[in-house]
């Protein structure tokens, strides 16, 4: 049977190694990526750099579709169905494009939205935006604050207001029956 030499002890699946403090967990995406060796930074950019290109093929996409709309409007008779479709039409695109502004926003981590979906139902129902059609968050978080969470540390709720339990080791053990007889 081989022998097995190990280098480094094992973690189990889903545990830190016990010597890596709770401060060297960095705060956010951005100074653990400014840490992060450079093959994986490669790697992570290109991933990153396909989903940015992604997302602005499709916002162009979106904004020559509602340049068309807006070409067919005047063209359309006053009244005519094809009027009403293309109006709503643009009202949909634009409830699209107020809903995807949204959640990107209740993304950020000064926002700290858990749920973005109920958010926009709640902001959509209570009209929580200002006059530009932006959320004002101040509003939402006041309407329903338990959609938003501050982020907290993984942390032990006992850790630092109670003294370890003693622990007894076989020595202690011995000396305190030599005492006794």
């Amino acid at each position: 049977m081989p022998e097995l030499t190990a280098t480094q002890p094992q973690q189990p699946a889903g545990q830190q190694p016990a010597n890596l403090a709770a401060s060297a967990i960095p705060a956010n995406y951005d100074e653990w990526f400014a840490n992060v060796d450079e093959p994986t930074k490669a790697i992570i950019s290109t991933r990153f750099t396909a989903l940015e290109n992604t997302v602005k093929s499709t916002r162009d996409e979106r904004d020559a579709l509602r340049s068309q709309i807006r070409e067919l409007m005047p063209r359309a008779e006053k009244g005519s169905e094809l009027e009403k479709t293309l109006t709503e039409f643009t009202s949909k695109l634009d409830a699209a494009e107020k809903r995807a502004v949204f959640a990107e926003e209740a993304g950020r981590q000064d926002i700290a939205c858990t749920n973005p979906k109920a958010a926009y139902l709640v902001a959509a129902a209570e009209n929580l935006f200002d006059r530009k059609g932006n959320p004002d968050w101040t509003a939402i978080k006041g309407s329903a604050p338990e959609l938003f969470r501050t982020p907290t540390a993984n942390a032990n709720a006992g850790a630092g207001t109670q003294k370890p339990p003693a622990h007894a080791s076989m020595n202690e053990f011995i000396r305190s029956k030599d005492r006794s007889t």
